[in-house]
């Protein structure tokens, strides 16, 4: 298997990015990131970054929730403004 092995996860990311903009399906809500494939979505929750954000979350779940809330809340009310 050589660097440019076809069906390799890194090519098959890389035709789907050439083909433009897919839908983003995998999401965190703790992070507020979006990844366009399990293995992205995979990778993400592994990562040092997500780790910290759950920490934070376990510290005070109320609070995350609270804030998640008032802006959703204020994001629906402004499109009926």
């Amino acid at each position: 298997m050589g660097k440019n092995d076809f069906l390799t996860p890194k090519a098959i990311a890389n035709r789907i990015k050439a083909k433009g903009l897919q839908k983003l399906r995998w999401d965190c809500h703790t992070c507020q990131k979006k990844c366009r494939d399990e293995n992205g979505f995979k990778c993400h929750c592994l990562s040092e970054s997500h780790q910290r954000q759950i920490l934070i979350f376990g510290e005070n779940p109320n609070r995350v929730i609270e804030e998640c809330t008032v802006e959703r809340v204020g994001a629906v009310s402004s499109d009926f403004d």
